[in-house]
């Protein structure tokens, strides 16, 4: 057959630019390689086994050596690749050798193999080499897959071996398999999506291909990884595989392994590290100043977002595009990692030493991937950087199940999954084994709502339960969601269910609080996420303040004054703390602190304060809890403050007014509230009792009974969400937690819109997604009048020059009083900002760039104070 072999092989060939075509490869289409965009045509002609003849303009040894770029790894983006290293492949991979005039072309492939021990076959026997056995062989140089042949793959050469390929063979699994899923699992070669959703056996359908690979087709665990996301993953797929001793591990290990095993910090090493990079924050009560700074490495490390935007973006990590550098030289110094430095420092280290970059992609020529919608942008370039050049990804995963968007997960990688690993092939699982037919239909419905997902089909298992009852909504009072909640958990309890049986799942964590008192208060065991610490959130912590204020029967704490000064806004001098003094105060005594200030305003404010206190106490005299804390939060305007506090917060302070709300039914005196909440929280959660938790902590879990709790409208979809899609998706994977029967419960005089979708009966419109970049509030502007246009749209942009100065001076004073740079208090862009809005209100304040809730809690008054102070500002 000569040096091209059997047609089924796809061999092609190498000429130069004016080279002749050898007579076996006359007629097979040309490829011009002179500049790399050949790449592409190339990689498709290798996957599909299509013989080529591939012209050279240029040389192949300018690819031989790889490359490396020092770029930080979060500049280039999931999609980034060295093209020369695919390039260099694919002109060895499965192409001849044709360049030398005069001379048969030459297998290299063979050549190798006879260096292990086979001899060459130069005339008319069928083979490339005859192995010491005797038997002929062809080297194959394409995409790993059986081929009716004595083959020996040339991935086998290269780990120094001659073990011939499996002839054609198909899927022998341990367990039995549907057609969608033994589909998947005999997948014939090259990168594939395996579009899993909730329920659809994802996990049997990774195992039993793993199997197929290691047992059946008998690739070498030398090349092949399988990566599941977490420690259990991957001691569930090493545990099923276990005759075969496949490698396993996970995204984190793996990168471990890759950077030579450096030690590990733990967080509080990290946060050692950080506070002596950062400036020095603002004590503010029950606080933690530096959480922001881990949240802003993870947004740059493993979302690859500027470190810049990320400080700009937010209003908590003043210093953060600073420290950021200088935080990964001191990891470097201590030749050490953090859990995320991991996968950013192995993609580092993969870009810059190309070397050990293709030493590694010998070892993961084959990868098989778990829970592929939870990867970041730095875990795609991880997986890409070693499945180079070919690319070789079967990944496994749902994009109706991308709830991590604020971490970086996109849909983009499941969607546009052919453009990260070229020539993928897709095979959907069709069947959800878990649930029953009205949660499948009812999540179905509500998916098709979304427009940015892979289209598929969800049907139920052959044997789903189709009782009606195994999905209701319970719309209700609000006063009665965490009753009836309770009550429906105890009526499955009271049907035979174990506590263990049962979830109840919430969109936020603050929401959980009155189902997780209800439960306790009605001795049902729970395993629950709640305690103490959620007392001390901003909104909470004023909320009791004002509680314990309307019921202190022999006066009210200073200390509880203070608390409550400046929430709501009340445009109070910083200095006026002071002047709260005594262990117990009246409301008669604030009013005397009037008399006693020569500022007629501040006065003024102090009545007003006084005032407050005495609504509020005078509603502690005659109300229960709940309407104490409606009269707090609506006629005294904690409410209002609060959403101010929530306009650029990642949480929701309302949220925690509304939870409170909802656990005072529970307890009406408001007297006794706060001391039977704290004991309540006190008490720690039984393993084995009612789970009680979010929705994101539970992903990937079931249950037999599930609790959906508080889809109501501004919570489902969430009012600080922009990106409805992802909110449709977190209620997707919360109802798909159940096996038996889910309940969804929501208030009925704040219907969820997505109630109505559950069913199909809401309208299809479309809905807003975040964009990738926030928009500034500041708009870059260009004057077509070069003579004078350019200088006033400058000065549009940056305010009246009074109010500038008067709002430096501000600065300049409160960064000397608590003793940190300027910029750290506000970047000159949010003082001009400010100049430009000219805000008069808190709420004004809080739509200006970079106020966000630590700011506006901080610096607010006085801003709103200096503005006043300078003026308005001049025509």
């Amino acid at each position: 057959m000569g040096t091209r072999g059997p047609m089924e092989l796809g061999r092609g060939v190498l000429v130069n630019a004016d080279g002749a075509v050898p007579q076996e490869w006359r007629g097979c289409p040309e490829i011009v390689v002179d500049d790399g965009h050949a790449v592409d045509a190339l990689h498709n002609a290798w996957l599909r086994r299509v013989a080529v003849v591939v012209r050279l303009f240029v040389d192949p040894a300018e690819f031989r050596t790889p490359v490396g770029v020092d770029d930080e790894p979060w500049t280039l983006g999931p999609a980034f690749e060295f093209s020369g290293d695919r390039l260099h492949f694919l002109l060895w991979a499965n192409n001849a050798d044709a360049r030398t005039t005069g001379e048969a072309p030459v297998w290299w492939w063979a050549r190798k193999a006879a260096r292990l021990g086979a001899t060459l076959i130069d005339g008319g026997d069928p083979g490339d080499v005859r192995l010491a056995s005797g038997e002929a062989v062809w080297i194959d140089g394409g995409p790993r897959q059986p081929i009716d042949l004595g083959i020996v793959h040339a991935e086998s050469v290269d780990l120094g071996r001659l073990s011939i390929a499996a002839r054609p063979a198909r899927a022998t699994p341990e367990i039995a398999l549907a057609p969608d899923q033994l589909a998947a699992v005999n997948h014939l070669t090259g990168p594939a999506r395996i579009i899993a959703p909730a329920g659809s056996g994802k996990t049997r359908v990774l195992t039993e291909r793993m199997r197929h690979l290691l047992g059946d087709r008998g690739f070498e665990s030398d090349t092949m990884l399988a990566v599941a996301y977490n420690k259990k993953a991957q001691e569930e797929l090493s545990a099923r595989c276990a005759a075969f001793r496949p490698r396993v591990s996970t995204l984190n290990a793996l990168a471990w392994e890759l950077l030579g095993r450096p030690s590990v910090l733990e967080e509080r090493e990290v946060r050692s590290i950080i506070e002596r990079l950062v400036p020095k924050p603002q004590r503010r009560a029950n606080v933690d100043p530096y959480i922001p700074y881990l949240e802003a490495l993870t947004a740059t490390r493993l979302g690859f977002v500027d470190p810049a935007t990320v400080e700009q973006d937010r209003d908590d990590v003043p210093g953060f595009a600073f420290a950021f550098p200088q935080f990964r030289v001191e990891l470097r110094r201590r030749n050490a990692v953090d859990f995320d430095e991991q996968i950013y420092a192995a993609v580092e280290r993969l870009l810059r030493d190309g070397a050990f970059r293709r030493r590694q992609q010998q070892r993961h020529r084959h990868l098989l991937v778990d829970e592929f919608q939870d990867l970041t942008p730095c875990h795609v370039l991880l997986l890409r950087l070693l499945a180079a050049p070919e690319f070789d990804v079967f990944g496994v995963g749902d994009d109706d199940q991308v709830i991590y968007g604020h971490a970086g997960a996109d849909p983009a990688f499941l969607i546009g999954f052919d453009s990260f690993f070229p020539g993928a092939a897709s095979h959907p699982l069709e069947v959800n084994y878990r649930c029953p037919v009205p949660v499948v239909d009812a999540a179905r419905t509500l998916l098709s709502y979304n427009s940015r997902r892979v289209p598929k089909e969800i049907r139920p298992g052959p044997d789903a339960s189709s009782d009606p009852t195994g999905l209701l909504v319970c719309l209700h009072r609000q006063e009665r969601g965490a009753s009836e909640a309770v009550a429906q958990v105890q009526q499955w309890l009271k049907a035979g269910a174990q506590p263990s049986d049962i979830a109840v799942l919430s969109r936020v964590s603050s929401l959980l609080l009155a189902p997780q008192v209800a439960l306790a208060t009605a001795a049902v065991p729970i395993d629950a996420v709640l305690d103490e610490y959620v007392l001390g959130r901003t909104g909470v912590r004023a909320a009791l303040a004002y509680l314990r204020i309307g019921t202190a029967s022999d006066g009210f704490a200073a200390t509880d004054v203070i608390e409550i000064l400046r929430r709501p806004s009340r445009g109070l001098p910083i200095w006026i703390d002071k002047w709260i003094r005594g262990k117990k105060l009246r409301v008669r005594d604030v009013r005397a602190i009037a008399d006693r200030i020569d500022d007629a305003k501040v006065s003024a404010k102090i009545i007003s304060l006084a005032d407050d206190l005495q609504i509020v106490v005078d509603a502690g005299a005659r109300s229960n809890t709940r309407q104490l804390l409606r009269t707090i939060k609506d006629q005294i305007g904690l409410g209002q403050a609060m959403s101010m506090l929530d306009a650029s917060a990642a949480s929701s302070h309302l949220d925690d007014l509304e939870a409170l709300e909802q656990v005072a039914d529970l307890h009406p005196d408001p007297a006794g509230f706060e001391p039977w909440l704290r004991g309540i929280l006190s008490t720690r959660g039984t393993a084995g009792g009612v789970t009680v938790s979010t929705v994101h902590r539970v992903k990937g879990r079931e249950w037999p009974y599930v609790v959906v709790f508080g889809v109501t409208d501004g919570i489902v979809p969430h009012r600080l969400s922009a990106d409805h899609e992802e909110e449709r998706r977190v209620l997707h994977v919360a109802i798909t937690r159940a096996a038996r029967q889910a309940v969804v419960f929501g208030d009925a005089e704040r219907v969820s819109p997505f109630i109505g979708e559950l069913d199909g009966s809401a309208p299809r419109r479309p809905a807003p997604v975040r964009s990738a970049t926030r928009e500034r509030t500041l708009s870059k502007t260009r004057a077509a009048d070069p003579s004078g246009g350019i200088a006033a749209a400058r000065g549009a942009l940056l305010g009246d020059p009074a109010m500038l100065e008067a709002l430096r001076a501000w600065r300049r004073a409160r960064a000397k009083t608590d003793g940190v740079p300027p910029y750290v208090v506000l970047h000159d862009r949010h003082l001009s900002a400010i100049a430009v809005a000219y805000p008069e209100t808190m709420a004004a304040l809080a739509r200006v760039e970079g106020m966000g809730p630590r700011r506006l809690e901080l610096y607010g008054e006085d801003i709103l104070a200096a503005v006043a102070a300078a003026g308005a500002p001049t025509a």
